[in-house]
């Protein structure tokens, strides 16, 4: 390769004179080099002199670009031959370069003018390109092609060629005689516009379109054949792909015809058909509210030409979905226009547009609302005379509500969307509300109001809460009452729920299901401990009042355990004891009162000794009848007589001395006859209670049996010398059952003594 300097003063040389100066034949060719910017911009050639050369660079190309040469050489024949970086090489050190240079683009003896399109080769890099012309005898050449002569003048047109938006093939070839070429193949779209055109350079031959199941035949696609190339300078088709041949694959093939080789550039290109489809996945109608699919994905774009999608579903113009999957939804019924935009990559924009009937056959929802008080169920609760303002303003359509009208049974009372009612008397009304939309569809609803009394019924439980002992497996009556001011007793409802843990009506509330009806309950408890239950009364206007209760139910006597029944059998045999121990008593008792009756004391006094000496003695359980009559060691036995004549003698001996002795052989000789019984002022009796009582009363005592006595004297014998300190003794009366108490003297063991309160005479005893 030259230096710099010496390409320089070359151009210098050709502005001046276009000429390339011979060198030595049959040796290394020493060829002038030249820039393609420099040959393309001389309209008057480059004279190559006899054994001189040229090689013009026309820079670094790959095989994405495709390149338009014209060649003309005039004057004389040359060589005109396409080098890659390599090749020239070859051509340069003398060389047989034949295999190197590109047949297609290279012509040798070549005189007068010639055009093609070629791309360079695909290969992973790009390579610098070199065209020569050869005026000379090449060491290289084989001796063919141009051999010198005389001195010749060439021009060069090269230019990148814009490419088409969707390019199937364009470049030129050398086809082998009676051979055929499958160029490219594609599959498209059914109206795609294929075209093509082919240059004939030498030969002749045919350009045509194959299917697949074609091309290992002679049979062609209808219409798609450009024949007899070489009988003119260039043929063009343009062929739109039939329906039947969507996205069939299609192959451009090239034939030669026999006897020479058809050398050849072909273009062939598409362009693709733009037709925006909508597939509408509702089928055409919908209903207000619904969602609408809508597809674009049938639009055809095999060749990718499709470069955005816009969609308009309300006709203003601007794009409510970008994507090829679009969903809209209207609120409104009527004819909806969609419209679907699509935009290549060329700038071409088309539309399409589709129609969407929406329909409303969805009826509204009539719902009303108001004021007062309204129940689980929905309905309303209200007292006599009450206000009640009901409303529709909430009722939904999907589109719209357009009216509404209230009915009274049949009777209309109203079509805004308020209305106020109200009733006099107790009772359940029903009101019913139908509302329309703009599609003539209707919804309706029925209320329920129920009129109640102003007055809760009261339960009376009392005979329930008295109840103080329930027994395992016995039936027990359970009676509930109530008081209602507004309703007869005959109307309230009584329920019982027996069990307070299972909600079985689902209210909310474990406590009023309604178990038992009926103001009286006869139930069983089938085991023992706490059970729990509760009672509701309810009037005809569904006030309430409710209460529960809590028993304790008890083991039966005949199921308790044998702990139970060992204590059972343990009382037994104490009532037996005691049966037996009280007998004894009273057998022994009974003796003791005959030993002192025959000893000469009255029954009475026999009575009273008995109960004294028990009192002041500790007798065993089974003690015997001389001891309950105070005889056991020898005591003496005196009647009451004996005990007021010895008591008499006593005071007259205190008072008369021995002289007096001789008063005691008459007992009766006294104050009084002993038979008369003395009345007691109860004021005095209080008075000499008090005198006799003690600082703390003594606890009152059940009476005991009445003992018969009367007093003699009115007062207590006294013997004649008083001990420094008395002896107190306490009873109760035998008639009233009050107690008192009295103060014998040291030396005297019984006394007989009015009762202060009733004057009744007591026997006391020591």
């Amino acid at each position: 390769m030259k230096s710099a300097h010496l390409l320089s003063l070359l151009l210098i040389g050709l502005l001046f004179s276009p000429v390339a100066h011979a060198t030595e034949g049959r040796a290394a060719p020493s060829c002038a080099y030249a820039d393609v910017s420099d040959v393309v911009s001389n309209s008057n050639g480059i004279e190559v002199e006899p054994g001189a050369c040229v090689i013009v660079s026309i820079g670094v190309r790959s095989h994405t670009t495709t390149l338009a040469i014209d060649y003309e050489v005039l004057d004389d024949a040359m060589d005109v031959l396409l080098f890659n970086q390599v090749g020239i090489q070859t051509y340069e050190n003398g060389q047989s370069y034949h295999s190197y240079f590109v047949n297609e683009a290279s012509f040798e003896s070549m005189l007068g003018s010639e055009w093609l399109d070629w791309s360079p080769p695909v290969s992973g890099t790009a390579k610098n390109w070199f065209i020569v012309f050869d005026n000379l005898a090449h060491d290289g050449d084989q001796n063919m092609g141009d051999q010198g002569g005389m001195t010749g003048r060439f021009k060069l047109q090269l230019a990148p060629i814009a490419s088409e938006d969707h390019p199937l093939y364009h470049d030129t070839l050398i086809v082998p005689a009676g051979e055929k070429v499958n160029l490219a193949s594609e599959a498209v779209d059914g109206g795609t516009v294929f075209s093509y055109w082919a240059h004939p350079i030498s030969g002749s031959g045919e350009l045509f379109v194959q299917s697949d199941n074609q091309i290992d035949s002679d049979l062609r696609i209808a219409d798609t054949s450009i024949e007899n190339i070489g009988a003119q300078d260039r043929v063009e088709l343009d062929w739109t792909v039939p329906a039947y041949l969507d996205s069939q694959n299609l192959n451009l093939v090239v034939e030669a015809d026999t006897g020479s080789d058809l050398h050849l550039s072909v273009k062939a290109w598409f362009d693709p058909v733009i037709d925006p489809r909508i597939e509408d996945l509702s089928g055409g109608t919908a209903n207000i509210g619904d969602e609408v699919v809508f597809n674009a994905g049938n639009t055809p774009n095999s060749l990718g030409q499709i470069l955005s999608y816009s969609w308009d579903f309300d006709s203003d113009g601007i794009t409510d979905s970008s994507n090829v999957l679009a969903d809209y939804s209207w609120n409104t019924p009527g004819n909806k226009t969609v419209t679907l935009t699509v935009a290549t990559k060329s700038g071409e924009t088309k539309s399409t547009t589709h129609y969407v009937e929406i329909i409303d056959d969805i009826s509204p929802v009539a719902i009303v609302t108001g004021d007062g008080q309204r129940l689980s169920n929905g309905d309303w609760r209200l007292p006599e005379d009450y206000q009640l303002n009901l409303s529709s303003s909430s009722s939904t359509d999907n589109h719209q509500v357009a009216s509404q009208v209230w009915y009274d049974g049949l009777i209309p009372i109203g079509n805004d969307t308020e209305v106020t009612v109200s009733w006099p008397e107790i009772g359940t009304y029903s009101l019913r509300l139908i509302v329309l939309d703009s599609s003539g569809n209707t919804g309706s609803t029925n209320i329920t109001i129920v009129v109640y009394d102003r007055f809760d019924p009261i339960l009376e439980t009392s005979e329930i809460t008295s109840i103080e002992e329930i027994i395992v497996g016995e039936s027990i009556e359970f009676k509930a009452k109530a008081v209602d001011p507004g309703d007869e007793q005959s109307t309230l409802i009584f329920t019982w729920d027996l069990d307070l843990t299972d909600d079985s009506n689902n209210d909310g509330d474990a406590r009023n299901d309604p178990d038992y009806t009926g103001s009286t309950l006869t139930k069983e408890f089938t085991s023992v401990g706490e059970h729990s239950f509760a009672v509701t009364v309810t009037d005809p206007s569904g006030n309430t009042d409710f209460e529960v209760f809590t028993v304790e139910v008890s083991e039966s006597p005949a199921q308790t355990s044998s702990l139970a029944v060992a204590a059972l059998i343990i009382a037994v045999i104490i009532v037996v004891a005691g049966v037996v121990l009280f007998g004894h008593r009273g057998i022994q008792k009974r003796h003791a009162i005959q030993l002192l009756m025959d000893a000469g004391l009255s029954a009475s006094e026999a009575e009273s000794r008995i109960q004294s000496t028990m009192r002041t003695n500790k007798m065993p359980f089974f003690a015997k009848a001389e001891h309950m009559a105070g005889i056991a060691d020898g005591q003496e036995i005196k009647s009451s007589q004996q005990l007021q004549s010895e008591a008499k003698a006593a005071e007259l001996q205190s008072i008369y001395g021995d002289s007096g002795s001789g008063l005691q052989a008459d007992p009766n000789t006294g104050f009084r006859p002993a038979s008369q019984t003395r009345q007691v002022d109860s004021a005095f009796a209080d008075a000499a209670l008090a005198a006799f009582a003690e600082d703390e009363p003594a606890p009152a005592v059940k009476p005991s049996k009445k003992i018969a006595g009367k007093v003699r004297s009115g007062g207590v014998a006294l013997p004649g010398a008083q001990p420094k300190k008395n002896h107190v003794l306490q009873s109760e009366c035998t008639s009233c059952g009050k107690p008192f108490k009295i103060e014998l003297p040291n030396g005297v063991n019984s006394a007989v003594v009015a009762c202060p309160s009733c004057g009744a005479d007591q026997f006391f005893e020591r």
